[in-house]
């Protein structure tokens, strides 16, 4: 009996395999893993502070939740907004900016490919 090649078939297949992913796992791994990455590049970016005191590079981590990934500046969350941001009497460094904007294509690759390869079988 010959096959009817109405596309039916190949959409249940992948329906069928879209419905045995995890799609929280999947994409929390992702967004870890592309986070890793995105602190991997920033760290070199990060400006060093001429004083003799704890430096920001020191204090950058992947923190991972429940629902989101995120990185952060551990102890001096606020002062890495002044570098990069800059204020009235110091010029803005932009330097998270820079490293997301240089870095976005290879980051947005990470935070697909595991879930492309998920749905693929």
């Amino acid at each position: 009996m010959p096959k009817n090649n109405n596309g039916f078939e190949d959409m249940a297949d992948f329906l069928g395999r879209v419905s045995r992913v995890d799609p929280q796992k999947v994409s929390l791994e992702s967004l870890e893993e592309a986070a890793n990455y995105f602190m991997e590049k920033l760290v070199p970016n990060i400006p060093r502070s001429l004083r003799n005191k704890e430096h920001m590079a020191d204090h950058v981590k992947v923190v991972v939740g429940k629902e989101k990934v995120k990185v952060v500046f551990d102890d001096i969350a606020y002062y890495w907004r002044f570098v990069e941001n800059g204020r009235r009497d110091r010029k803005a460094q932009h330097f998270v900016k820079g490293t997301y904007e240089q870095h976005k294509e290879q980051i947005e690759k990470i935070m697909t490919k595991k879930i492309l390869e998920s749905l693929e079988g």
